[in-house]
């Protein structure tokens, strides 16, 4: 596996060569051209990523920009770049002629920075008086990288608000005005709010955990609001299958069950965009939703009654108002013909009160600084004041590593495989009782394995997992019971040496729900922590 993993780097470096030495005179002609247009007034090369209305957003800026920078021109040049398609900024780095400035998606971030891609920023960030508190935590976060800053957020996305329908709630006789505040609130109200047909299709649905922007988006959604983590960042370890981050797959794979995952696909079938949108059109009443929402809201269902608010998470063990940050930053390529004026375009549109104002006035996107000057006026607008408090309360980014794009296709991978049922059951459990007598709710546990073909035995030498009834016994768990340790315990956090832990009682379906969600995501902690260490030794 690793022999075909280096032969597949090599590969890629020989292609990103042979592209380099292509495209050399060229790119080396548009910098002398630059170099050129400099004489007098300097013209600054920006990469950026927008289209439609926001590459009109980003003219505006750069105009108000100019104005107030008389001496300096910016040229902006849309270049795809995304988290998969960034072979024209290498071989533009390489051939030692890249622009004075570029987008770099957050989580980007941290891969160009360890593969030698931008300049550090910390001395001009120090001589401007650019500070790590002057910017919501997440946001630098997202930008720092083996004690550098590598970037700034040019917009941050508070992911996300947690929206239901009015309308739909009014119908099915709830209160309009609360909404779900814990996931054991959620999980009733979606039920209520889902409409079968005669024939048990599904004509609406409540919710739908793994369908916000994505599994992978999803995965993180749900793993920090059930308290968990994704990444050890003093031992540089991947964690996705920290038993909080289990828990929350756990439960977002109880939906396939609760109401059959073939016809929650088929209902998603017939969703559609724009004014087709299911929570517009009332077939979904709840749903994460990215602050751009707004807008769409507006333009696509004006009539729409709804709400926002922060995400529900765990009564018990949860982290309450929950919530992560994405979007964009600006960084300086290595090798900028003019890094001096790059810098000061990125200090103007992500720091500066002009700058940033700008940036909302023209693209409607909160800047990743707090005291931008734009937050003030969203106090009197309730869809962004409620977005502002997210954003405020905000605690995480995306793990800051260089295997980033890597692990968001493994937890894609590790929901989808979870949720169509592609990891069987285990094989044989061991029941351990450190009371001396079986709790209640054993006997139904020990029927429901039998139906799932599930053997019971009270070696845990012999068992793939070992289930431990924790029943008034706060812990550490033995270690003689097991690589895979199952608590069942009240207990807000798990036990010391517990793989997982599940409230009681516990059923078969949710020890079969547990294995599956803790298969899943310790083999995406497997092969990213194996794609993490390559890169590291690499670059090493």
């Amino acid at each position: 596996m690793n022999g075909r993993r280096r032969a597949a780097r090599v590969t890629l470096l020989l292609c990103l060569l042979i592209a380099t030495v292509a495209t050399l005179p060229a790119l080396q002609s548009g910098c002398r051209a630059r170099q050129r247009a400099g004489e007098g007034k300097v013209t600054l090369v920006l990469w950026h990523v927008w289209g439609g209305e926001q590459a009109k957003a980003i003219d505006n800026i750069i105009k108000r920009f100019e104005a107030a920078h008389p001496s300096i021109a910016v040229r902006p040049v849309f270049t795809r770049n995304d988290l998969a398609t960034s072979q024209k900024f290498f071989t533009a780095v390489a051939a030692e002629a890249p622009p004075d400035v570029v987008f770099v998606d957050g989580p980007q971030v941290a891969p160009w920075a360890e593969w030698g891609a931008l300049e550090a920023l910390d001395s001009w960030l120090d001589a401007a008086g650019v500070r790590e508190d002057d910017y919501f935590a997440p946001c630098w976060g997202q930008c720092a990288y083996r004690g550098h800053t590598w970037a700034l957020t040019y917009c941050a996305d508070p992911n996300f608000g947690f929206v239901w329908n009015k309308d739909r709630f009014r119908e099915a006789g709830l209160d309009p005005n609360k909404p779900p505040g814990t996931i054991e609130e959620l999980d009733k109200v979606a039920e209520v709010l889902t409409d079968r047909a005669e024939d048990g299709e599904l004509r609406t649905i409540g919710f739908v955990p793994w369908a916000q922007y994505g599994s992978a988006n999803s995965m993180f959604t749900w793993g920090w609001a059930f308290g968990g983590d994704f990444f050890n960042y003093d031992a540089s370890r991947v964690t996705a299958d920290d038993p909080r981050v289990v828990r929350a797959l756990a439960w977002m794979i109880s939906y396939c069950d609760k109401f059959d995952v073939r016809k929650i696909s088929a209902l998603e079938a017939g969703f559609g965009t724009q004014e087709q949108d299911p929570f517009y059109t009332g077939k979904m009443a709840m749903r994460c939703l990215h602050i751009g929402g707004i807008v769409d809201i507006g333009k696509y269902a004006p009539d729409l009654d709804w709400g926002v608010t922060f995400i529900p998470a765990p009564a018990v063990g949860g982290e309450q108002r929950s919530s992560w940050v994405g979007g964009w930053c600006v960084a300086i390529p290595r090798g900028s013909p003019h890094p001096d004026e790059a810098f000061e375009l990125m200090r103007w549109m992500c720091h500066d009160p002009e700058g940033t104002s700008a940036v909302w006035q023209e693209a409607g996107l909160f800047p990743g600084v707090r005291n931008a000057p734009c937050f003030e006026g969203l106090k009197d607008k309730p869809y962004y004041k409620a977005f502002l408090d997210i954003i405020e309360a905000c605690k995480h980014q995306r793990p800051v590593m260089p295997s980033q794009a890597y692990f968001m296709r493994e937890m894609d991978r590790a929901v989808d495989a979870a949720r169509f049922g592609r990891i069987p059951p285990p094989k044989s459990i061991a029941l351990v009782c450190p009371s001396g007598s079986e709790p209640s709710w054993s006997g139904e546990l020990r029927h429901g394995l039998e139906q799932l073909g599930v053997a019971v035995t009270d070696d845990p030498a012999s068992a793939d997992m070992t289930v431990v009834d924790m029943a008034g016994d706060a812990g550490p768990i033995d270690p003689g019971l097991g690589a895979c340790v199952l608590a069942v315990t009240d207990a807000p956090d798990p036990p010391e040496g517990a793989q997982g832990y599940v409230a009681p009682p516990l059923s078969a379906d949710e020890l079969r729900r547990w294995w599956v969600a803790k298969r899943a995501l310790a083999q995406a902690s497997r092969n990213t922590q194996r794609e993490l260490d390559l890169i590291l030794k690499g670059s090493g």
